[in-house]
């Protein structure tokens, strides 16, 4: 499944998958937004322990208003 570009600025969107400081997974929607992007800034907190995967990050990312088209 592949995610949808950004619905602010179109850049590529991907999975980054890695690990927190403390050796927890680290798993969140990831993509080279432009400086005046509104997601160009945000933190993303997905954890596994709370049920996110890839698969479903991506299907919430590509539900997302403004991705629709």
């Amino acid at each position: 499944m592949e995610m949808k570009p950004c619905p602010f600025c179109g850049c590529a969107m991907t999975i980054y998958v890695g690990k927190y400081p403390n050796g927890d997974k680290r798993i969140e929607p990831y993509g080279y937004h432009c400086d005046n992007c509104i997601l160009n800034a945000v933190s993303w907190h997905t954890y596994p322990e709370d049920g996110w995967n890839e698969e479903k990050i991506i299907k919430a990312w590509n539900k997302r208003k403004g991705n629709s088209e």
